[in-house]
């Protein structure tokens, strides 16, 4: 995650004073200090509780008040979801996914297995990973993505959008890969298939 975003990992009951929240998780049943930090946009705040998505009225903090502090989305369990892990998002694959371009609920929805006795709440398609930008210059090309799969890729072109595509290489995608430099290639359409990596027969 290092490669996309600067990490700083803080061992504290609450975070404040934070000028850059990008994601927030606790085990707290009321977060204390919200209001004192800066979330950025498309920001997860979450706080892994028996009630958070009890949005009135609950004995535990609302997950509505990441919102209200700033964030652009939260999770919460609407009734006592016992002690089933399945039944909490994954912080780790909340993030992986997210971080790849797919939106927020898709993010979300792939963490929790169980999502029944759950509420998502906030800008379901925020996607702020996602995007491609391009810079030709320097006998290339430099494209910069992170909506492509760790995978090994076919990179074709074509003169125009309907094609015919024609492969003028493979690239090796890893995992957080920000920045795909690509040598001496006319002006052109590009696509990148991923190839499969088990062999058909």
């Amino acid at each position: 995650m290092q490669r996309i975003l600067p990490v700083e990992i803080v061992e504290a009951n609450a975070l404040e004073n934070k000028a850059d929240v990008m994601f927030y998780f606790t085990g707290l049943t009321h977060v204390p200090a919200l209001d004192r930090n800066t979330f950025l946009p498309g920001a997860v705040g979450d706080h892994l509780t028996s009630a958070g998505g009890v949005l009135f009225g609950g004995s535990q903090m609302s997950s509505l008040a990441w919102l209200q502090a700033g964030a652009t989305g939260s999770y919460g369990a609407v009734v006592e979801p016992c002690n089933f892990p399945a039944k909490f998002p994954v912080p780790a694959i909340v993030m992986a996914h997210y971080l790849q371009g797919e939106t927020l609920i898709e993010a979300y929805w792939k963490s929790v297995q169980m999502p029944g006795q759950g509420l998502f709440i906030g800008e379901p398609l925020a996607r702020p990973f996602a995007g491609i930008r391009q810079h030709v210059g320097d006998g290339g090309m430099t494209i910069a993505a992170r909506l492509l799969t760790p995978g090994l890729y076919d990179v074709q072109a074509a003169p125009s959008m309907m094609g015919p595509y024609r492969s003028v290489g493979r690239l090796q995608v890893g995992q957080g890969t920000r920045e795909i430099r690509l040598g001496l290639i006319p002006p052109a359409y590009y696509r990148f298939v991923r190839r499969d990596a088990t062999p058909t027969r």
